[in-house]
Formats: structure tokens, C-alpha cells, sequence
């Protein structure tokens, strides 16, 4: 997840009573922290960002040319940087050479998308080349419906094991639990919104973290519910993980996709 956002001195000076906050506003980054070991074949929807041959970010795979991911791993990207992002599937280890490579076309970010504090954190990247499916290679469903308190949900990627640490070579994931907005308002007052949702553990010790950004949160029948976003610092007690709601905008992804 991004979890340091910049911010302009006019922004800043709008926001000067709330500087306790904003001085901890997250950049986009995300790695999974106290999670384990799995296979592509169990997520063949989890795909790997990759700039110039290397991990970037999380991402799902919509159909067989679109990438569901978050607008913070795209957005300020050049067009010389565009040339060389190409989406990763059919992995479970990054250094693996037989997976499916295809770079990216073009990305379109939800016309909302907000720096400030990553409000509809989601972008679709479109295909140069479509994927062709197999047992490691398929689509997410998107899932509708907001997720009761206690839910549990999990959260896969080769984001960094340890806040500051570094990328695992071989896929991971953990499971959480749904943490009601209103709960999580506590952690993270007026930056949360309803096109958020929060997942964690009471205690901490287990979240998404630098480098899953974009990476799928999903139900236990693996429908997509979130995408990695942000959050102060990984796996901190009460300061659980936030994510782009996708009932929050299933309607964009499908029209957006659809148009592409």
C-alpha cells in the first residue's frame, strides 16, 4: 500500500488543524505481514505490477485484458513508464520465468480518485496481449455486498513481510476480519470514507503492506471486496489496513471495462 501522500502547502494550510493527521497520512505500499506461504493455483486471479521487470504492485484480473488495481500504483506514471509496465500471471514465485507476461496498454483511473487521501483508490490497466486461462490463470467475480463486522476476509501478495522490509519471493496471504468504518473512524478520522473499508486484527500483527498495493481482499468464496490501498504503517495494533470498497464502485469497474 501507498502510505506517504505528498501534499501542497495550500492543501496543507486548508488543513492546518488537522496536521496530527495528515503528518501520518499513508503513501501507497502493502505487504502481507504475518501471513504464509500459497500457491497461484488457490489465487489465479492475484497478479504482479511489474515496472521494468520489477514488482510494483498487486493487481486481480477483471477477463482476459483488463487488471482490476489501485489508481496509486498508476497514477503520475509517464508515458515512457507505461511502455514498460507489464502485468505478471500464473505465478506463485516472483523469480519464476513461466508465467504469462503482457504489458500494459493504457490504465484508466476513476475519474474521483483523490491524492489527498486516496479516495476511490481504483484503476483498470487494459492489455496490449490477453491472457489466456488455465488452472493459474483466471478471472475474480466482484463482490456486491458490504461485508458484516467479525467477516473474514484475505489479503494475498508479495508486498513485504515487515514494515520497511523487504519482498518475499513466493506468494502470501492472511486472513483478517471486517472492521466497521464507523470503528475504524477512530483510527483514521475524516481521511476514511465510504468508498473505504477496513480490515484487520484487533491485536495487529497481520495486514497488507509495501507492495500490495493494488492486491486483492477477498471473500471466503474468493469474490473481490477490496483492493490494497493504505494505512499508517503495517500490522500496528488499531491501525488496521484500508482498501478501495469495490460495492462501492463494482458499476465503474463493469462500465469502465466494458468500454474497453
Amino acid at each position: 500500500m501507498l502510505r506517504l501522500v505528498v501534499f501542497s502547502s495550500l492543501l496543507v494550510c486548508a488543513f492546518a488543524g488537522l496536521n496530527s493527521i495528515l503528518q501520518k497520512v499513508p503513501i501507497p505500499d502493502g505487504k502481507i505481514v504475518g501471513g504464509h506461504d500459497v500457491s497461484i493455483e488457490e489465487f489465479p486471479y492475484q497478479i504482479s505490477m511489474q515496472l521494468n521487470g520489477r514488482h510494483r504492485c498487486g493487481g486481480s484480473i477483471y477477463n482476459e485484458r483488463i487488471i482490476i488495481s489501485a489508481a496509486h500504483c498508476v497514477h503520475g506514471l509517464s508515458d515512457d513508464d507505461v511502455e514498460k509496465l507489464s502485468i505478471v500471471a500464473g505465478i506463485t514465485k516472483l523469480s519464476q520465468t513461466n508465467g504469462q507476461r503482457s504489458f500494459v496498454e493504457k490504465y484508466i483511473i476513476h475519474e474521483s480518485y483523490k491524492t489527498l487521501n486516496n479516495d476511490f483508490d481504483v484503476a483498470l490497466l487494459v492489455l496490449k496481449t490477453p491472457f489466456k486461462y488455465n488452472d493459474k490463470v483466471r478471472p475474480v467475480k466482484l463482490d456486491r455486498r458490504l461485508a458484516a463486522k467479525g467477516t473474514e476476509v484475505i489479503v494475498t501478495g508479495w508486498g513485504t513481510t515487515t514494515e520497511g522490509g523487504s519482498i518475499p519471493d513466493h506468494l502470501q496471504e492472511v486472513v483478517v476480519e471486517i472492521i466497521p468504518n464507523e470503528e475504524c473512524k477512530n483510527a483514521y478520522k475524516i481521511l476514511l470514507t465510504s468508498r473505504m473499508l477496513c480490515a484487520g486484527v484487533e491485536k495487529g500483527g497481520k495486514d497488507a503492506c509495501q507492495g500490495d498495493s493494488g492486491g486483492p481482499l477477498v471473500n471466503t468464496a474468493h469474490e473481490l471486496l477490496g483492493i490494497v490501498s493504505w494505512g499508517f504503517g503495517c500490522a500496528q495494533e488499531k491501525k488496521p489496513g484500508v482498501y478501495a470498497s469495490v460495492p462501492a464502485v463494482w458499476s465503474w469497474i463493469e462500465s469502465t471495462a466494458a468500454k474497453n
